[in-house]
């Protein structure tokens, strides 16, 4: 069967379905790479049809197929309704890979010793659940427990064969479905911490593969830089004690002695270094932080607590841990055992310089009552080459918003990858489907917020909702413009339209929320740019209140611009506006979904009309609309 028959299959499945011109063109490109190896990327927006172009092509190549998603609403897609209806057609085994903290651990339950009725009672409920669950999956599990996070898998702690429960495994027997898969789904999460571990020990969690498919790649340079991210602060110090002096009575009283100096150092150091580096956010190198001495001596204490727990495992547990019942104990010291190390490993790559890997960033954040040592890759470009892209053959990324304007140079540069690339018109009617507004509305610096702005951008925004009677999306680049401008909001629409904030309830239920009432105002920060389908009419404008330009005093991002500049390159036109554009693109993208959605942007930024960058950004837009000017 060729990806053409397989196409024409469907139709058999799928009512009024018909191969779209976009989706045979990213088809035969994905063929292409699939057979002959290689790296591609392709812009696919909403309505191509991506899923069947990527996946018909893997399927049919009878090769092993890793495919990453960013948000889960993609990846439960994939595995419950575009999966199943693709094996209808031919059959194959297709499974989802989730992180060990995702599972119940057996051993872990039947050891925990509950500290309160509640405690107690939701014990004997998850040792019911164990009866009734397949794969003691955290996401079956409702309402969730208060106990998860003490009796879940975990990797440091695991015993692996050792374990009385290994045959019952629920993630062990995850893992066989895994391996025994065609084609298996992951997210970005996951897809970093395999990376990590491989970088680290030359293997990773995943089997291997022949193709990986990174889905929402938009969000890989991200969901990557956030998982090589590390901290430490006062309060991870304090319970790490806590944990330590608790766990066995044995080691506390071998730990005493640093145990207690590490009370001691803690609070001292953190109060300081509120005390010296007072700002929100500060980037500083190792040379120059003028309290190395003192966390020098917490990291010394770190290394030594580490090697007095290691001890004592090595000489207890072939003894004290050989019973069973005793093995639940054995993984929360072991777990310990990590924590420790990571919270001193953390410290060392704050104080020393990168042995290996991306150069790093190193930053405090200083708040009321609390201090915070932060570490991060600049560009986690080595962790994403060595620890995941080179171990395939074939790559394919693909996302609705990859280029700006088709020029893909700016995800390549930033990924560190070549290979072909592919930009996908859509198969939207934008002219028909969607209106753009551009407001003569020009925001103040940042920093410089005032009442008359904040009170004209609440006006604008109360026009647009009275003209559409709700069913708006407003997106936001700060949290103080967006409470303030809420409360104007609010109190002009008064108490029969319904306005919801970001932070107010989770994600979820503010989303459910809106598509349920359908005349809603739903205000939203970052996470809200992307990621947000609302298709039908309960949302019919889209009002983008400012450019989405990087926040100026982000260490990672100030450490970026500072790079190219070092470089002798121009940071805002190769980094800076091109990160702005494609988030715009995403912005916007919210709006239209299907092909009978309709609605209108608001873009209440009059400064792309009145900069030089405004038409550059304005391009990373659907050309085929007018652009409307509101004074």
């Amino acid at each position: 069967m060729t990806s053409v028959e397989f196409l024409d299959k469907l139709k058999e499945h799928l009512v009024d379905f018909e191969a779209r011109p976009a989706q045979q063109m990213m088809l035969a490109a994905c063929e292409r790479v699939i057979t002959a190896g290689g790296v591609l990327l392709v812009e696919a927006p909403t309505g191509v049809g991506k899923t069947f172009a990527y996946a018909i092509p893997a399927i049919l190549s009878g090769k092993k197929t890793i495919i990453s998603t960013n948000k889960k609403n993609l990846q439960d897609q994939l595995i419950q309704k575009d999966l199943p209806l693709l094996a209808r057609v031919r059959n194959f085994r297709f499974s989802v890979a989730k992180g060990f903290s995702n599972y119940l651990c057996l051993l872990s339950l039947h050891g925990f010793q509950p500290k309160t009725p509640i405690e107690a009672q939701e014990r004997v409920r998850l040792l019911r659940w164990v009866e009734m669950t397949e794969a003691g999956e955290y996401d079956s599990l409702m309402p969730p427990s208060p106990i998860w996070d003490e009796v879940c898998a975990d990797s440091a702690g695991c015993l692996r064969q050792d374990c009385p429960y290994y045959d019952q495994c629920f993630y062990f027997r995850a893992r066989e479905r895994w391996f025994g898969a065609d084609l298996l789904v992951v997210n970005h999460a996951l897809l970093a911490a395999d990376a990590a571990l491989a970088l680290d020990a030359g293997r990773g969690l995943l089997p291997d593969a022949e193709i990986l498919i990174i889905d929402e790649a938009h969000a890989l340079e991200d969901a990557f830089s956030s998982a090589f991210t590390r901290w430490v602060s006062r309060h991870t110090l304090e319970n790490l004690v806590r944990e330590v002096m608790a766990l066995d009575r044995r080691l506390a009283a071998k730990a005493h002695s640093l145990l207690s100096r590490l009370q001691t150092l803690a609070p001292a150091f953190f109060e300081q270094l509120r005390t010296r580096y007072p700002w929100e956010r500060c980037r500083v190198t190792p040379e120059e932080f003028v309290l190395r001495t003192e966390a020098e001596l917490l990291l010394q204490t770190l290394v030594q607590l580490q090697a007095t727990i290691e001890d004592f495992l090595a000489k207890e547990s072939p003894t004290l841990f050989a019973q069973s019942d005793a093995r639940a104990h054995l993984v929360k010291i072991r777990k310990c055992a990590a924590w420790v190390a990571e919270v001193g490993a953390t410290l060392l790559r704050f104080l020393e310089p990168a042995q290996m890997g991306s150069p790093l960033v190193r930053w405090t954040e200083s708040f009321e009552n609390r201090a915070v040592l932060s570490v991060s890759p600049l560009h986690p470009k080595t962790e994403l080459q060595e620890g995941l892209l080179a171990r395939f053959p074939s790559v394919i990324l693909t996302s609705a918003t990859l280029s700006v304007a088709g020029d893909f140079s700016y995800i390549q540069q930033q990924l560190g990858i070549a290979g072909e690339t592919l930009a996908l018109a859509s198969s939207f009617d934008y002219a028909r489907q969607a209106r753009l507004y551009v407001h003569r509305l020009e925001p103040p610096e940042r920093g410089q917020l005032s009442e008359e702005y904040i009170n004209e951008l609440a006006h604008r925004i109360v026009r647009v909702v009275e003209r559409t009677e709700g069913g708006a999306l407003v997106l936001f680049t700060n949290a103080r413009v967006l409470e303030e401008a809420a409360q104007r909001v609010r109190e002009r629409l008064g108490p029969h339209r319904t306005v919801l904030c970001q932070g107010e309830a989770p994600r979820a239920q503010l989303l459910a929320q809106f598509k349920t009432d359908g005349h809603a105002v739903l205000f939203g920060l970052d996470s809200f740019w992307e990621g947000i389908d609302v298709p039908g009419p309960a949302l019919r404008a889209v009002i983008i209140t400012r450019i989405p330009f990087e926040v100026p005093d982000d260490p990672v991002h100030e450490a970026r611009v500072e790079r190219l500049r070092e470089e002798g390159r121009d940071p805002f036109n190769e980094y800076i506006l091109p990160r702005a554009a494609l988030k715009l693109k995403q912005g916007f993208g919210r709006l239209i979904r299907t092909a009978t959605d309709t609605g209108e942007v608001h873009i209440l930024d009059g400064r792309v009309l009145t900069r030089s960058y405004g038409k550059r950004l304005l391009r990373a837009l659907p050309s085929e609309m007018e652009i409307r000017v509101i004074d």
